[in-house]
């Protein structure tokens, strides 16, 4: 714990040190807001949705497969007492064999989910560095940061440029890059 303080305080002090030496410089420093750009950016948006479609879709494949087996558990507690018990065995094997798959097909979905995830942040994130080193050249910004940077506690609304990196993102996408 006393070496992630120590870590954080030198992180603070550095960052400090750079807004110092920034200032002398005559630095330019622009800001990203995330969420800002998640919420208003309409490429970003598309991305989204595909993913949810994506989500609901094997949501449903995967409720299918729940009622599946609920019936199947429904069925025995009825037909238990009227089975013979190797009727009833093949019963129980057959509802132990969904369960299996079920428990299968959720495992499978949910790494699928993740790895579409993870493949649109990558692609996203790709693209952002791309259009912020962009905006950064073409605008002679020396530093460029996230909003929600660790130790940036305040900053000035004139140094956010997510409105620019929101266009120049939408633009890219709207033109196939």
């Amino acid at each position: 714990m006393r070496r992630v303080i120590i870590v954080v305080s030198s992180l603070i002090i550095l960052i400090g040190a750079g807004w110092v030496w920034a200032s002398e410089q005559g630095c330019k420093i622009g800001l990203v807001d995330m969420e800002k750009f998640q919420q208003n950016s309409t490429a970003f948006q598309k991305i989204r949705l595909k993913l949810e479609k994506k989500f609901s879709d094997l949501k449903k494949k995967l409720d299918e497969e729940k009622q599946k087996v609920m019936k199947l558990e429904e069925e025995l507690k009825k037909q238990s007492l009227m089975l013979s018990l190797d009727a009833k065995e093949d019963k129980q094997r057959e509802l132990e064999k969904e369960k299996r798959y079920y428990k299968y097909l959720y495992s499978e979905f949910t790494q699928e989910m993740r790895e579409a995830e993870q493949d649109a942040k990558r692609m996203v994130g790709k693209d952002l560095e791309k259009i912020v080193g962009e905006i950064g050249d073409k605008e002679g910004y020396t530093l460029i940061l996230e909003k929600g940077t660790v130790g940036l506690m305040y900053y000035k609304d004139s140094i956010d440029i997510t409105d620019k990196v929101i266009a120049a993102y939408d633009k890219m996408k709207a033109e196939g890059k």
